[in-house]
């Protein structure tokens, strides 16, 4: 197929840029709800990236509209394809669902603000080319029955014998559209003057990848410009080069990082380095303020001729304000803020040109955000405010952004995750909070090795994935050619340290399980987990409670941890006091549920559990599954004080020990708790089966099920059957969610509160 543009486009544009693909073989069929998931989570972004802005004022959007005036037409009647679609989005139209190579080319169209469009081969006559028109080009327009032609001097796109897009990329032919029956097409992005030739290559190599995806065929990538304006093996994208080029992100463009780094250049120009190396401060703000709580000072005319405490302090300054001969400002870190005062006449600026005013250097090339160390003497102010009569000033860092707005604060929270960096210097709160988790994994550590544990590392990367119900994220070992998986638990690993000998294990460390993402979920997150040497779950349970109190203790001095909130919103006193409520999972769902599972038969179960859970689960489901589900549904939200329920089906749990009690072994019981609070799990714990036949049997059932499509079910795993074999002795292990935890122990509406860089979805 030859595909070519004519000499006398390039003439008229000379920065003209086309991506042309070509796919032979597409299957242009179904619903695809996939395109549609990506279309919505692309659209979200795409609002909120235009929103309130002028189209017209995009320099993309502005080349194209200069276009349209050059043919004589007026921007309210035609625009170019990517602004009507724009506007479709910012108004929440939506994009046409028309089929899914048309929703992909105009997926790709709104994400890059670029004109796109495809044309069905099979229909075309002859040569694709961009043409300059004459004015007797026939057109009929899609969707229409009537010709027309086309107007002198507009951009087209023809074949050999009409018009098969006129008005450059406004408006189709009803020849080549693309259909259901569409099998070999052409599919073009545009670009002029301002769309940088990378724009053009990302958004056809993107546009490829997802037509091959969703659709299939083989695909050719060509890039078009004067250079090469036609489609051969010279313009294919792999035998073109391109310059690097790296985006200028938007805030380049912002008035006060360009004011800020015009400071920047007049800092380095007298001879000052605005990023030393060092800084030694003699205090943090909060121990200062507590060294000197409830102690006369002195007032500022002492600490001006340093008789008063000397002190030293580095931080980010927050708040400036002007008075004549002094200036005020505060100055924060990580566990406070304290308010300094400079003065005309005895404080020094290091570095500074002595032809050069102090003052005046701080009031004018200074900013807030920027970080500095200050030293002098200490004073209260008339009001008894602490405050450091600053005699030296040393610029430590000179910030090219500014903070967020001091009176609205930071309260868009997909930023404050995202940017945590932002949240930790506008929100003592989260510095709290984030600190308090380091505190609890601190405290959990002491807690382990006072009890005889030790503290152990194991892989993440592993061959074979297992010790939970999860899809695991999957990745590659070049060295070795070889698929690998990142850890979906610890358990397997510590298991095996048990069998060589090791008679108590703890790690803490990252776990990935490839689920969904909601307040109480993160794909990555941090697990304890633990194994004990000749315990059981009741040893487990004993020290799991004992933990919690423990930590309770030292966070709050007492087991009472304060109001929290449960699933449905309500407050409750939460008390981690031991013992701890134990009930079996039947008694649970006999106590909160108001039914007996043991006399309901398993059509029973599933009507109960009609519209609660996927019909083809609930179908699928062994009456174990189904008194799990019940529990779920019927009693797990109202476990709001601390409770262990214990006694779990089999089929919840292919590696934990069937119930020494002959009646619940015969029910197929294992003997495995679950911690709940305020209706959520925090704790996961068993006696480990080490029984190596049946531990075959069940990661062999496991396996079937895995075969037969369960994504979450595990593989078998023989070399951690061969340990088992070499001999495990009886085994108590515990696994709690550290996220979680910390979610309790500081009061924490989302586990992205306790995470420090959480996963976020585009759109956010």
């Amino acid at each position: 197929m030859h595909f070519y543009i004519e000499p006398s486009v390039l003439e008229k544009y000379p920065h003209l840029k086309v991506g042309v693909v070509i796919v032979k073989g597409v299957k242009n069929t179904g619903e695809h709800s996939e395109i549609q998931k990506l279309v919505d989570s692309t659209l979200l972004r795409v609002k909120k990236e235009y929103e309130g802005k002028d189209l017209g004022q995009i320099p993309k959007i502005l080349d194209w509209r200069e276009a349209y005036k050059a043919f004589g037409y007026k921007p309210a009647s035609y625009r170019c394809s990517v602004e009507a679609l724009l506007r479709r989005v910012i108004q929440d139209k939506g994009l046409p669902n028309i089929n899914p190579v048309v929703n992909l080319y105009n997926l790709i169209s709104v994400k890059y603000s670029l004109p796109a469009g495809a044309d069905d081969l099979d229909q075309v006559k002859g040569s694709i080319r961009l043409a300059v028109a004459q004015g007797t080009e026939p057109f009929v327009t899609l969707g229409s029955q009537e010709e027309e032609t086309a107007k002198v001097g507009e951009i087209i796109y023809r074949d050999d014998v009409e018009v098969l897009c006129k008005a450059w990329n406004w408006r189709e032919s009803d020849k080549t559209k693309i259909t259901a029956e569409s099998q070999n097409i052409s599919l073009v992005i545009e670009g002029l003057e301002n769309t940088r030739p990378a724009e053009i290559v990302k958004a056809l190599k993107e546009l490829s990848e997802l037509i091959r995806k969703y659709c299939g065929g083989e695909a050719e990538l060509y890039y078009l410009d004067p250079e090469i304006p036609h489609v051969s093996e010279e313009s294919k994208l792999s035998n073109r080069t391109f310059e690097v080029e790296i985006p200028e992100p938007d805030y380049h463009h912002h008035e006060s990082f360009k004011t800020r780094k015009q400071k920047l250049k007049e800092i380095r120009e007298m001879g000052m380095d605005p990023y030393p190396h060092k800084y030694e401060p003699t205090h943090q703000m909060r121990a200062l303020q507590g060294k000197f709580e409830g102690s006369a000072i002195g007032m500022s005319e002492e600490a001006e001729v340093g008789k008063t405490d000397f002190a030293r302090i580095a931080g980010r300054m927050v708040l400036f304000r002007a008075m004549g001969k002094n200036a005020f400002a505060h100055i924060q870190d990580e566990t406070g803020r304290l308010q300094v005062m400079f003065n005309r006449d005895h404080t020094q600026v290091t570095g500074l040109p002595k032809d050069e005013s102090p003052l005046k250097f701080i009031e004018k090339k200074l900013d807030l955000g920027d970080i500095i160390g200050v030293e002098g003497h200490l004073f209260r102010t008339q009001k008894g405010e602490l405050t450091l009569y600053v005699k030296e000033v040393s610029l430590l860092c000179k910030t090219l952004l500014p903070l967020p707005d001091k009176h609205s604060g930071l309260t868009d929270k997909g930023t404050r995750y995202r940017k945590r960096w932002l949240d930790l210097i506008t929100n003592p709160e989260s510095v709290e909070r984030l600190k308090t988790r380091s505190l609890l994994v601190s405290k959990i550590r002491r807690y382990y090795e006072e009890a005889g544990y030790m503290e152990v590392e194991t892989p993440v990367l592993q061959n074979i994935y297992g010790g939970a119900e999860a899809r695991p994220f999957i990745s590659e070992l070049n060295a070795l050619s070889q698929k690998m998986y990142l850890r979906i638990a610890i358990e397997i690993s510590l298991k095996k340290l048990i069998v060589g000998g090791l008679s108590r294990v703890f790690e803490i460390g990252k776990v990935y399980r490839n689920e969904g993402i909601d307040r109480t979920h993160n794909p990555e997150f941090t697990m304890l987990e633990s194994y004990a040497a000749y315990w059981d779950y009741n040893d487990v349970m004993v020290f799991t409670e004992n933990l919690f109190a423990y930590l309770a203790k030292e966070l709050y001095g007492t087991t009472e941890i304060g109001m929290r909130q449960d699933k449905q919103g309500n407050n409750h006193l939460i008390d981690l006091k031991t013992p701890w409520k134990r009930m079996t999972m039947k008694e649970a769902t006999q106590a909160y549920g108001g039914f007996d599972p043991d006399t309901l038969s398993d059509g029973d179960m599933r009507r109960k559990l009609e519209g609660k859970i996927e019909p083809d689960v609930l179908g699928a489901a062994s009456r174990g599954k189904l008194i799990a589900f019940l529990f779920e549904e019927f009693a797990e939200h109202h476990l709001i004080q601390p409770h262990h329920i214990i006694d779990h089906p089999i089929e919840t749990t292919p590696l934990c020990k069937l119930h020494r009690d002959p009646k619940l072994r015969k029910e197929r019981l294992v003997e495995r708790f679950e911690t709940f609070i305020l209706g959520y799990e925090f704790c996961n714990a068993y006696s480990e089966l080490n029984d190596p036949e049946l531990q075959r049997e069940l990661l062999e059932e496991q396996n079937k099920k895995r075969e037969g499509g369960d994504l979450e079910a595990s593989p078998m795993d023989e070399e951690f059957i061969e340990a088992i074999c070499q001999g495990m002795p009886p085994t108590g292990g515990l696994g709690i969610g550290i996220d979680r935890l910390t979610m309790l122990f500081t009061n924490a509406f989302s586990i992205r509160d306790v995470v420090y860089f959480p996963i976020m979805r585009p759109e956010e």
